[in-house]
């Protein structure tokens, strides 16, 4: 495996690749990894000849310079976990190469997809998301690129900007992976104590439970059942639940026979955000 810090010679060694046709997936993270990620590096593994995982702590998705300096940053673990998984080439870049004084931010437009729901909570931050991420993609140039379902609102945001700028780049959203209890893994969890951890599955649960609710009763009544639920739980309190179109975020009118009718929460749990969704006709 080999670890690269500077964008040129990130640039040189692709291009080689490139220039024999070998075809490089890209997995894009903010560190503290854990299994889902690792799930990420394997099927690229598995479906390119060279795959790059980068580790960059953004500022710029950050709105809250508290949560930027509380953000765990565990990089030798993150190092031996990707030699384990068998990344190729961890790209480690520092603030100043992913963001040099002659920087020109490109005008991105994402269509009020950052307005709403996460975006609403946290103004900014999915401009800042859009920013990365297209300076990732231009610095990689991958054939392939990996990121999870959790993140839903992310991943809309994503294929925004392949389609915006037209990038030559497959993205590929796999399914959310799960701690034994139903928890969506995440870098956030680790901020929950044992005991905490172990009882967050009920974000996962009542998801389940929603799901179950719609064949009986209306899109309202199921969701005031699912949050009632929610804050009868000690610490939750639910930032968001709705039901939207997964292509569009709006909300929809009934989920029957709907396949693109989505669950989406934002339960914060002694102060750590928990993000999860759901699909309700899968």
């Amino acid at each position: 495996m080999i670890v690269i810090k500077l964008p040129i010679h990130l640039d040189v060694l692709l291009d080689e690749l490139r220039f024999n046709r070998k075809k490089i997936g890209f997995v894009a993270t903010m560190g503290a990894l854990h299994s889902g990620h690792i799930s990420l590096i394997k099927r690229s593994k598995t479906e390119n000849d060279t795959t790059v995982c980068s580790i960059f702590v953004n500022p710029k998705q950050f709105n809250n310079l508290k949560d930027l300096e509380k953000y765990p940053r565990p990089i030798e673990k993150d190092i031996q976990l990707l030699t384990e998984a068998g990344c190729d080439i961890i790209f480690l870049p520092a603030n100043e190469d992913i963001y040099p004084i002659n920087y020109r931010e490109p005008s991105i437009n994402l269509d009020g997809i950052d307005d709403v729901l996460e975006g609403a909570m946290r103004p900014g931050h999915f401009g800042g998301v859009a920013l990365v991420v297209k300076r990732l993609f231009d610095c990689i140039k991958p054939y392939n690129a990996y990121f999870g379902q959790k993140d839903y609102q992310q991943t809309m945001v994503i294929k925004s900007i392949v389609a915006q700028f037209n990038l030559p780049i497959n993205i590929i959203i796999t399914k959310i992976l799960r701690e034994e209890n139903g928890l969506a893994m995440s870098s956030r969890n680790i901020r929950l104590s044992d005991e905490q951890r172990e009882s967050a599955g009920f974000v996962y649960l009542t998801l389940l439970q929603l799901k179950n609710d719609l064949k009986l009763m209306s899109i309202n009544e199921a969701l005031n059942l699912a949050k009632k639920s929610y804050l009868n739980q000690e610490g939750a309190i639910v930032e968001y639940l709705t039901i939207v179109d997964c292509n569009t975020l709006l909300p929809i009118e009934t989920v029957l026979n709907n396949p693109s009718a989505i669950a989406l929460v934002v339960v914060n749990y002694f102060g750590v955000r928990l993000l999860d969704n759901m699909f309700i006709n899968e």
